[in-house]
């Protein structure tokens, strides 16, 4: 089957396009008015969220290759106990004490995350927070919280020693992208109702 280069009403695709020379104004009007309460609606609703990342070294301090493996394969339980509410329940006490913190445990828990490099003693703790300043914060007390009480909870577990406090400089903003994604959508959604409404315009006028 054969497409019909006019439109339903007999506008063909020529016509259209000199109408939306004509009418320029209507297109343009409706993208930029879209746009904008994109953009708004973005810059309201997005809280910023950064990221920052102390380490400790959790080891024994000696020369026993079978106690340093011991220690690697240990790492992967330590990752989960960081999230433990005996290690992020004085990092929560600490923060409500700090004037702009406004989160609660279960938020802090869910921006909490571990790496450990392969075959280290080196623990890589992130944490979150609503300005580079706070995710420093909140990444070095969870930090002092594990050198506190990692070996109250596993009490063979050596020595803990923070070998890297997180900086302000260092905090990464993680969804910095987000207002430009929504005001790019709203542009190219305004685009097409602008293009749309400059059609149906044409269409009655005729």
């Amino acid at each position: 089957m054969m497409m019909s280069n006019s439109t339903r009403d007999g506008l063909s695709f020529g016509e259209f396009l000199l109408a939306l020379g004509r009418y320029w104004y209507i297109w343009l009007v409706t993208a930029l008015i879209v746009t904008a309460g994109a953009f708004a609606w973005g810059k309201r609703t997005t809280v910023p969220t950064y990221s920052a990342a102390s380490t400790v070294m959790i080891y024994h301090p000696n020369n026993d290759p079978n106690q340093r493996n011991a220690d690697v394969l240990a790492m992967a339980s330590y990752r989960k106990i960081v999230k433990s509410n005996t290690i992020v329940q004085p990092v929560q006490q600490q923060l409500t004490k700090i004037n702009g913190y406004h989160g609660d445990q279960t938020a802090l828990t869910a921006g909490i995350s571990t790496t450990v490099a392969q075959n280290t003693l080196n623990l890589k703790l992130s944490a979150q927070g609503t300005s580079a300043k706070l995710a420093a914060q909140t990444a070095n007390l969870l930090a002092k919280s594990v050198q506190q009480q990692l070996p109250t909870l596993v009490p063979n577990s050596g020595t803990v020693q923070i070998i890297e406090q997180a900086t302000t400089k260092q905090a990464t903003l993680i969804n910095g992208n987000r207002v430009q994604k929504l005001t790019l959508g709203g542009l190219l959604f305004g685009l097409y109702l602008g293009i749309l409404a400059t059609f149906i315009y044409t269409a009655w006028r005729r």
